[in-house]
């Protein structure tokens, strides 16, 4: 009786701490992410004890594909502040002025051309008020992606 008593307690206390005291995991967008859940389960044997058991299932989340919004002219993105990015796809063959609205000084140029060497993706770092390229030539569906490396707050912009 006491044995079946501790049993009931222990599986009570086991379902209280994990109901209460662990945060559940987020999906990143870009990343696969594995989490485990914890069940408990209850046997009563034939001689009248509860036996407790506890198992770990793993479950894999797959990735969320982010895709970027096309660059034409007058998007823009959301302010970025330190080490956050934004990347805008570039489809169609042209050049695209680049600044930041907040800091109009602050400019670039993307060249959009067939048959350029620079495809996928390219990264792109602002920093001291500036962007890390004057000029890039990239092919066509070309992401570029940029990161804020400054203390204060930079868009992307198109125009």
């Amino acid at each position: 009786m006491i044995n079946k008593k501790f049993g009931l307690v222990l599986a009570a206390g086991i379902l209280s701490l994990a109901a209460c005291g662990e945060e559940q995991p987020t999906a990143n967008e870009n990343t696969e992410e594995v989490t485990e859940q914890e069940s408990t389960t209850e046997e009563e044997t034939p001689t009248g004890e509860t036996i407790v058991e506890e198992t770990e299932e793993e479950t894999e989340e797959e990735p969320v594909e982010e895709s970027s919004p096309e660059a034409k002219n007058g998007a823009a993105s959301d302010l970025l502040s330190n080490a956050e990015e934004t990347s805008f796809v570039f489809n169609e063959a042209g050049e695209f002025s680049i600044f930041c609205e907040p800091h109009p000084v602050m400019q670039m140029t993307v060249l959009v051309e067939e048959g350029a060497e620079q495809t996928g993706e390219v990264a792109v770092n602002i920093a001291d008020y500036e962007f890390g390229e004057e000029t890039i030539t990239v092919a066509p569906g070309t992401t570029v992606v940029w990161t804020n490396q400054d203390q204060v707050k930079h868009n992307v912009a198109i125009k």
